[in-house]
């Protein structure tokens, strides 16, 4: 059985944007001689997670994504921002754990460490922080975020032809239900109402996964 914390994900992401030319940046992390948290800002830190961290200290794919380097004395951090989210945000969606950003706009995803399974992964999120707060399940895990993305990324037009860049007309996850569907770990815990607590309030958001399950169920 492969290891919870493996990144088949992760590398078939980086995979991805290397095959593609698609713009990315991925640093080591920080020199430090402490291991990698294992809670932030009181939630504790998913396994999967860690890992990436313990490999990587920023991950930026350019107009897709940016991940939250674990530590960094410039930059954002995983620890600054869930610090910062904590007193900006009510309950349930104080307590999610925001690990990564949206290139271009403020939307943020996150895993959920309420809704952590036997082995200790945590499931993730997408969140809109622009109006009333609301997020949509994206993922099982963090690596299966990863490997879903990457999913989404090849079968994408390219974004960036002889240098020159064509405006992106996709929005995730608004327009990856399909590769989103295909893991079905997630949508059992959606069948089974399971993350209706982050996303009762809005009708777009029900709406969508209503859809995103019917798209499963007819697979």
């Amino acid at each position: 059985m492969q290891s919870a914390t493996a990144l088949t994900g992760f590398e078939r992401l980086l995979e991805v944007c290397r095959s593609r030319a698609h713009p990315l940046k991925v640093e080591p992390p920080l020199p430090s001689s402490s291991p990698v948290a294992v809670s932030v800002a009181g939630q504790p830190m998913d396994p999967q997670l860690a890992a990436v961290h313990a490999r990587t200290g920023y991950l930026w794919v350019r107009d897709e994504l940016y991940l939250f380097p674990a530590r960094h004395e410039r930059r954002p951090d995983l620890h600054r921002v869930n610090a910062h989210w904590r007193k900006d945000w009510v309950e349930p969606f104080g307590s999610l754990l925001v690990f990564a950003k949206d290139d271009r706009l403020a939307y943020c995803y996150a895993t959920v460490p309420s809704l952590v399974d036997a082995r200790g992964l945590q499931p993730v999120v997408w969140v809109d922080v622009y109006e009333a707060l609301y997020a949509v399940p994206v993922a099982s895990s963090v690596d299966q975020f990863f490997a879903t993305y990457a999913r989404y990324l090849e079968a994408a037009p390219p974004a960036f032809v002889d240098g020159e860049d064509t405006p992106a007309l996709r929005a995730f996850p608004w327009s990856a239900s399909g590769v989103i569907s295909r893991d079905e770990e997630l949508v059992r815990a959606i069948q089974a109402g399971r993350f209706d607590f982050l996303m009762k309030e809005n009708a777009r958001a029900r709406e969508w996964v209503a859809k995103l399950v019917d798209a499963s169920v007819r697979r």
